[in-house]
């Protein structure tokens, strides 16, 4: 049992230690994760008192010069996919895929941060308040995320098919022999959080404005999910060495 407590006082040590040493080289991304925060700060401050920002109905009106086009349907359709029920749904099944795929820490983590992110997104949508351009009609569950700023789709699809590109870069890495699979993966992740932005903006449901602080949240929202992904499997990794250390330190009984 000793050696036990002393690799879990090593282990500590270790955690620490990568702490400071992933602040110490990531500077400019702890940085820029700030400034970010503060840009999403003040544009939440400056949404709640203003329907557009300077440029949306400009941005808006060239952008819903794509209805009625060839193109609009493959545009809208990352957003029409994601309305909240079958966006739910198309969650749910992913994640139960990647469950059945016996990762279950991807499934937990991935699953934690899109659903995470939705309540955000309803916690800020109801603090900000944003009509939505013309009073446009949209689906919720239960009146969440009713008003315009920021983008629900945005952020569920960004955190969902984000997270999951992270994960396809992870497996390639480890199984380079599978990039053949997991690149239709990762194109579909692109395609996804390419145009659920310019889907919601093409239907008239959002300020352009509003898809981005949706992309914003995410970008906030995702480098955490990464690193809560990352300190939950060297957690398990260490629950795993510990078992293997008790379980040597157990006395055998000769028969």
């Amino acid at each position: 049992m000793a050696e036990v407590h002393l690799a879990e006082k090593e282990g500590d040590a270790a955690a620490a230690a990568r702490i400071r040493r992933f602040l110490a080289t990531h500077r400019l991304g702890v940085a820029l994760w700030v400034v970010g925060a503060i840009i999403l700060l003040v544009m939440a401050v400056l949404a709640h008192g203003a329907a557009q920002f300077p440029g949306d109905a400009v941005i808006s009106g060239l952008f819903q010069r794509l209805k009625g086009t060839p193109i609009a349907a493959f545009v809208d359709f990352p957003s029409n996919v994601n309305e909240p029920l079958p966006g739910a749904i198309l969650a749910v099944v992913i994640i139960a895929i990647i469950a059945a795929m016996r990762r279950v820490i991807e499934a937990f983590v991935l699953a934690l941060a899109t659903f995470g992110t939705d309540l955000l997104n309803a916690i800020i949508n109801g603090l900000v308040a944003r009509p939505r351009p013309h009073n446009a009609h949209v689906s919720t569950l239960s009146g969440l995320g009713a008003h315009s700023f920021p983008s629900g789709h945005v952020e569920h699809v960004t955190m969902l098919f984000g997270f999951l590109f992270f994960l396809t870069l992870l497996a390639r890495r480890a199984h380079p022999d599978r990039w053949g699979w997991l690149l239709p993966i990762q194109v579909i992740c692109v395609y996804f959080i390419a145009f659920v932005g310019v889907g919601r903006i093409v239907e008239g449901v959002h300020q352009p404005s509003d898809v981005v602080a949706g992309y914003l949240v995410a970008a906030l929202m995702l480098p955490l999910a990464i690193l809560f992904y990352r300190w939950l499997r060297e957690r398990w990794r260490r629950h795993e060495e510990r078992k293997a250390a008790e379980k040597r330190a157990r006395p055998t009984h000769a028969p």
